[in-house]
């Protein structure tokens, strides 16, 4: 509501101005007030799209790449935290409470990590710390390779049990949009 009377304060502003063309003034003031509302109304609604179109292209431009976390179902594995690194830069890092590993482990997922990632071929590193059944902790690194193409790309690190070796172990998969 605060940007449609933005845009009719500035539409009104522009029909006001001096510089505002006197010919088109002369054919506005023979229209009758309802239409030229009508117009105006119109003409705001299409800024207001075009507004909105471009937000969302700079808020979520097609190299845009996001990774989630998810966990197997009642793991007995206990995650502590979680560092990422893409193309050798450190781009996210996250420890869980008790409240949010809880909530993975019921099927939650998280998201890590939203940004611009270059076409191409892309390295990903994550290392998971946690505790395993036992109580003891340990750390475990993983890397996974992608190649970025046009458009969106969402990937998933998914933290399974390998109860064997009371770890864990990962799966990546990805999405393209």
């Amino acid at each position: 509501m605060k940007i449609r009377n933005g845009f009719m304060a500035l539409a009104v502003m522009f029909l006001l101005s001096p510089g505002f063309n006197a010919n088109a003034s002369d054919a506005l003031a023979a229209t009758p007030l309802s239409q030229r509302i009508e117009t105006l109304r119109e003409e705001v609604l299409a800024l207001n799209r075009d507004i909105t179109l471009l937000e969302e292209e700079l808020l979520y431009p097609s190299s845009q790449t996001a990774l989630f976390l998810s966990v197997d179902v009642g793991t007995p594995i206990r995650l502590v935290d979680v560092n990422l690194t893409l193309n050798g830069q450190h781009v996210g890092y996250h420890s869980y409470t008790e409240q949010e590993f809880e909530a993975l482990t019921q099927g939650g997922i998280q998201r890590l990590y939203t940004g611009n990632v270059r076409s191409g071929r892309n390295v990903l590193e994550a290392t998971i710390t946690g505790y395993d059944p036992r109580g003891k902790d340990y750390q475990r690194s993983t890397t996974y390779t992608f190649e970025k193409g046009p458009g969106r790309k969402w990937i998933e690190l998914r933290v399974v049990d390998d109860l064997d070796a009371m770890q864990h172990r990962f799966e990546f998969h990805e999405w393209d949009q």
